[in-house]
């Protein structure tokens, strides 16, 4: 009788790509908190320590992962903001980024806390550069301005999804709520622009 040799299963080839969005579906089902190498090694079938030929540490993963939200929101603005300015696109670029944050709310959530790191803030002041201050710039404000109204518009609007992402906007009617919020910033440059336009 002859027989035939057993074959072991293949293993699954893995590469970084594959990793990291294995760690943004953990996180978007179980929280920012969830992500271990244990449990991603569990949700790719894997050992974990055979996960780190692929990255160096769950730190790494998760400011991948911070990297991917910021990139992306960039794009995301970009793309609502393209053909628009003023107050038009003040609210395009506003109802995106909470879009966003909404669709991706545990990545959002967690991801601030590697906000700090060069990567990071590089695509961060893109966003902001092509984006944010393009907008302020279109709505009449002048240059030695723009900044600091970008910087309030920027915490403005993350404060805002912020707390509506952990439940403590306590309105009744929450798009309503943010929409005011949007148009009370834009009067407020609206006003602020005349005031320095009047003589004396």
């Amino acid at each position: 009788m002859t027989l035939t040799p057993t074959t072991e299963p293949r293993r699954r080839r893995l590469d970084r790509g594959q990793v990291i969005d294995a760690a943004d579906r953990l996180v978007a089902e179980r929280g920012w908190d969830a992500l271990t190498m244990a449990a991603l090694g569990e949700e790719l079938g894997v050992k974990p320590s055979s996960l780190y030929r692929h990255v160096e540490s769950v730190d790494a993963i998760r400011l991948a992962l911070q990297l991917r939200t910021v990139t992306e929101l960039g794009e995301a603005a970009r793309n609502a903001v393209m053909g628009r300015s003023g107050e038009d696109g003040l609210y395009a670029i506003a109802d995106a980024y909470r879009a966003y944050a909404r669709k991706h709310a545990e990545r959002y959530l967690g991801g601030t806390r590697y906000s700090d790191h060069d990567d990071v803030r590089a695509a961060g002041r893109l966003l902001i550069d092509a984006t944010y201050a393009a907008v302020v710039r279109s709505m009449g404000l002048p240059e030695d301005r723009v900044v600091e109204a970008t910087v309030h518009l920027g915490a403005m609007v993350h404060g805002f999804v912020t707390l509506e992402l952990v439940r403590c906007i306590l309105v009744d009617d929450i798009d309503s709520s943010y929409r005011t919020m949007i148009r009370t910033f834009a009067t407020g440059l609206r006003v602020r622009q005349a005031l320095s336009d009047t003589p004396g």
